[in-house]
């Protein structure tokens, strides 16, 4: 099921954690939401075991409100893992956001949001709850490597649906290449050739959101775009956190920004969607489209 923020709030991500019977696994780039806390808290009461990974070094987080975090949920019951080092430094990082239930066997959510008060607030997000077995195992292999520190196994990417970085730019590229008109929305927008270059062959037929913050490197990587048709506009409100492609037959939705670093050196986590979560999706982008300004 699909939920777009800031209009759903932190119900779905609740629910989820409330629902584990035996256990829930995170891994949340960000999580300082007090409601998210309260339910981990809960759940840790009733006997579920509580598993969390998180970055010690997320991008321009002071140190120290990252070790408070660890504290608090800690204090929560929970068991907390910093992420691997290969995806801890300052050239990669575990950028992912999902929880597992009960090893795969029960719900999972994939989704752009980090859990914090902003994401479900102010930010334009999305997430999306599957009951999927395969989606499932395929989301607990790679948190029980994370874990354990060990490489991911190739199972997950055997899973058709869910896009794992590194290495997501095919999956990506898959997408976007689909026949017909694409739309997509980004946070940012980095130098990733392909991603560009299957961009440019859509010219007319691809617009582009991006935030009303871009920066001025991200703005120079869609000019080459622009010249040749692509369609750009910049949101102002709400925020626009959300990586999301959508075209006739397939969407994307995860935490890959487009960006080198986030599609092939972080550990991320994405889906790719049928049916009519398209639908919902294409519709989305078309209300933001409309809200949206040609200039920044």
């Amino acid at each position: 099921m699909l939920y777009v923020e800031p209009h759903a709030g932190v119900q779905p991500v609740l629910q989820l954690i409330r629902a584990a019977r035996r256990r829930v696994d995170i891994n949340a780039y960000l999580i300082d939401d007090r409601r998210i806390l309260d339910a981990i808290r809960a759940d840790t009461r009733r006997g579920i075991r509580v598993r969390v990974i998180m970055p010690s070094r997320p991008y321009r987080i002071a140190l120290s409100a990252v070790r408070r975090e660890y504290r608090k949920l800690a204090a929560a019951g929970a068991q907390v893992h910093w992420a691997p080092e290969r995806f801890d430094h300052r050239f990669a990082y575990d950028h992912a956001k999902y929880i597992v239930d009960d090893d795969g066997r029960g719900e999972t959510l994939i989704g752009t949001a980090n859990f914090t008060r902003a994401a479900f607030h102010r930010n334009r997000e999305y997430l999306w709850v599957s009951r999927d077995p395969a989606v499932g195992h395929a989301l607990a292999e790679v948190f029980s490597s994370d874990w354990n520190d060990l490489r991911a196994g190739t199972a997950p990417r055997s899973i058709r649906t869910v896009v794992v970085s590194p290495g997501g730019e095919r999956a990506l590229l898959k997408v976007l290449r689909q026949p017909g008109a694409v739309d997509l929305e980004s946070e940012e927008f980095g130098f990733v050739p392909r991603i560009s270059e299957a961009l440019e062959n859509k010219g007319r037929l691809a617009s582009i959101i991006v935030p009303d913050t871009l920066s001025r490197y991200d703005r120079r990587n869609l000019e080459p775009l622009q010249r040749r048709g692509v369609k750009v506009r910049h949101l102002l409100r709400p925020h626009l956190h959300a990586k999301m492609i959508v075209g006739d037959r397939l969407a994307f939705i995860g935490s890959q920004n487009i960006s080198w670093t986030s599609l092939n050196h972080n550990r991320e986590l994405g889906i790719i969607l049928h049916g009519r979560a398209v639908a919902e999706l294409r519709a989305q982008f078309d209300r933001d489209w409309r809200r949206a300004s040609p200039r920044a």
